[in-house]
């Protein structure tokens, strides 16, 4: 009888298991109690600790799949016996959590001593053993440990608004526009040969580049996405110098041209991560959220490597150095990446839905390059 009656806990069991282990966050709630009259005082609160906790549970976090210990009663029976028999393992809710694949634990422990309800929760990540959320009510049993363990739940729940239980997922653009636009001339009066001449040199820089990003955030931090590069740069250099120095007991006039041209058209995420031993995206996105109820979201991404294309001419005529040579082209690998941290904006990570969107400008001081980047997220949660 007792082995049919094992056998059936066990079904139990693996039931829960797969239906937990279809569920993206899960999580284990360990009960313990002591009652200093060996009553059942501490378990009637527990079940109060229950009728507060769990329904809140369920709304903050609608993603998460949750297992108790009332559900594995007759094994933590069973392994209490071994304890007694010295063969049972001290850290075996703990473990047994782990065996189930739970992420987060809930430790409810009661206790009721001298008419007296201690009541302590623990909210744990059970993957990095790091406590998220703690809180204590004590209340003379009856009515007011009701009232505690409403008390004890709220605080448990307001210390978890800094952690993303429950992913956000959504998507996140990001448009990068650079650009610099400068010319420069030079011009004075020279001398040789007997005659005065002048010297007149022109640069022109006209460069352009637009990056388009698309990120889904798809995990906790996992991210999914493309993005469209278009770069264009164009250097140009006209010389006019009517004393060119070909040696140094010669000058004459030469005019010297150069044009240096450059392109890149590069689509795609680099995917040289690695998830479970599969390529992955090289994107990331993190929330990270303050006790001051705002958050700050940074994102990372590469993208794939590309091909960037120079097309330099020269040509240059006059008494001496001249060249007419075709052009030179030369390609070379590149790649672009986006690394960018924005907020903080109100919010924390039991709210719905995160958005916001913005357009920075900034300018390089040195080069006086000009950049314009707008970004837009819209990132919901179950």
């Amino acid at each position: 009888m007792k082995k049919y009656f094992l056998s059936i806990i066990l079904i139990s069991l693996l039931a829960t298991t797969f239906q937990i282990e279809a569920s993206p966050v899960k999580v284990f709630i360990k009960k313990s109690s002591f009652d200093d009259k060996g009553g059942l005082r501490a378990a009637a609160v527990i079940q109060a600790v229950d009728m507060f906790l769990v329904p809140r549970l369920k709304k903050e976090y609608p993603c998460i799949e949750y297992l108790d210990t009332d559900a594995l009663a007759a094994l933590l029976d069973l392994e209490r016996q071994r304890q007694l028999l010295g063969t049972g393992d001290e850290n075996a809710l703990q473990n047994m959590a782990s065996a189930l694949g739970c992420k987060y634990l809930i430790s409810i422990n009661v206790k009721v001593m001298q008419d007296q309800s201690l009541i302590t929760l623990i909210f744990m990540d059970n993957t990095k053993a790091k406590t998220l959320s703690r809180s204590f009510q004590t209340a003379q049993y009856g009515d007011p440990s009701i009232d505690a363990a409403e008390k004890a739940t709220n605080d448990l729940f307001e210390g978890l608004k800094q952690y993303e239980i429950c992913p956000f997922k959504g998507e996140i653009s990001v448009k990068v526009v650079s650009s610099l636009k400068d010319e420069d001339k030079e011009n004075f009066n020279v001398y040789c040969n007997g005659l005065d001449g002048t010297y007149n040199k022109s640069t022109k820089i006209d460069n352009y580049s637009e990056n388009d990003w698309t990120i889904q955030k798809v995990r906790l931090n996992g991210s999914t996405g493309n993005v469209k590069i278009n770069l264009s740069e164009e250097s140009t250099t006209d010389e006019e110098n009517w004393c060119y120095e070909c040696t140094p007991n010669k000058q004459g006039q030469r005019t010297y041209h150069e044009k240096i041209t450059t392109y890149a058209d590069i689509q795609g995420l680099s995917m040289e991560s690695e998830s479970e031993g599969i390529k992955v995206d090289d994107a990331r996105c993190y929330l990270t959220f303050m006790d001051d109820g705002t958050y700050i979201l940074k994102v990372t991404a590469a993208s794939t490597q590309g091909e960037k294309k120079t097309i330099k001419e020269v040509s240059a005529h006059g008494v001496c150095d001249n060249k007419n040579a075709p052009p030179e082209k030369t390609t070379i690998k590149v790649d672009v990446g986006l690394n960018e941290t924005w907020g903080p904006f109100i919010g924390n990570a039991q709210d719905k839905t995160l958005l916001h969107k913005d357009t920075i400008k900034k300018t390089n001081p040195v080069t006086k390059e000009e950049t314009t980047i707008t970004y837009e997220f819209n990132l919901t949660r179950e």
